[in-house]
């Protein structure tokens, strides 16, 4: 707890990521990744080993682009680094061991970047009553000029979360279904924000979790709030909670897959519907 504590404390990060809880989702994270790291291994093994097929396909070596860096567990950072002249870890907030890893790198660098788009407009229209939800909005890149590759790591289901558990708390006038349909905006939007790229891109995440208990109870559905991808060119399971992780009763694994695509041949134009 002194731990955690001491992190939440010493993290530098604006107002309105701390206030929303993406601070203290960062410092849970680690420590989820810490119980379950026997049943998260092989997914993350699996997500490295994605990136650098990536990687390794794509022929263009200025720089490659993390989005949804975290905590950099399915990152293989210095096969990066090795393989491109500058790489570009995104994110909305950074822990300090983080920062400290990096820093051993020259041509690595962190970049504090809400991948939403809409989380500061977010915190902001709570201050004022009758507002509508922002609408997410194509993803500017402007910190990096011309990628040769984009990859989005294990993020697009993770991407409405925060903000939609901030509604519920603070905006009780939000129906569900359109919280669901606002939710299912930011999942799309950030597909297009992918699909808009000139650059080789690589999408790697869950699109489907399957709920087991121990009485043979089974619960399976969409994580993308109903949005349909193209077959996925390799998938695997992630044990995400082994039971006792969400409760004694429950254990949850997530359906994930990996959609990697060149840049088109024409610098400029969006890919075919449906390819990312």
């Amino acid at each position: 707890m002194l731990s955690e504590l001491f992190t939440y404390l010493t993290t530098p990060c604006p107002r309105f990521v701390r206030r929303m809880g993406y601070l203290y989702e960062a410092i849970a994270m680690r420590g989820r990744s810490r119980r379950c790291a026997a049943s998260w291994n092989e997914h993350l093994e699996k997500s490295r080993a994605a990136v650098l097929a990536a990687a390794h396909a794509c022929r263009a070596r200025e720089a490659a682009v993390i989005l949804g860096s975290g905590l950099l567990l399915d990152v293989p950072l210095a096969e990066l680094c090795a393989a491109f002249k500058q790489v570009i870890l995104v994110d909305i907030v950074h822990l300090p061991a983080v920062r400290r890893r990096v820093r051993r790198f020259a041509n690595a660098r962190l970049e504090n970047y809400d991948i939403s788009t809409l989380a500061l407009r977010l915190f902001e229209t709570m201050k004022t009553a009758g507002q509508p939800l922002p609408e997410p909005l194509t993803a500017d890149f402007a910190f990096v000029s011309a990628p040769s590759l984009v990859v989005s790591l294990n993020i697009l289901s993770q991407l409405p979360v925060i903000p939609g558990r901030f509604v519920r708390r603070h905006m009780p006038a939000v129906g569900d279904q359109d919280l669901h349909a606002w939710c299912r905006r930011i999942v799309e939007a950030h597909r297009a924000s992918l699909a808009a790229l000139a650059c080789d891109v690589c999408l790697i995440g869950d699109y489907a979790y399957v709920q087991h208990g121990t009485d043979g109870s089974r619960e399976a559905g969409s994580t993308l709030y109903g949005l349909a991808l193209p077959e996925p060119q390799a998938t695997w399971r992630w044990q995400i909670a082994p039971r006792g992780e969400l409760s004694r009763h429950e254990a949850k694994e997530l359906e994930v897959g990996v959609w990697s695509h060149p840049a088109p041949q024409t610098s400029g134009r969006s890919r075919p519907d449906g390819r990312i």
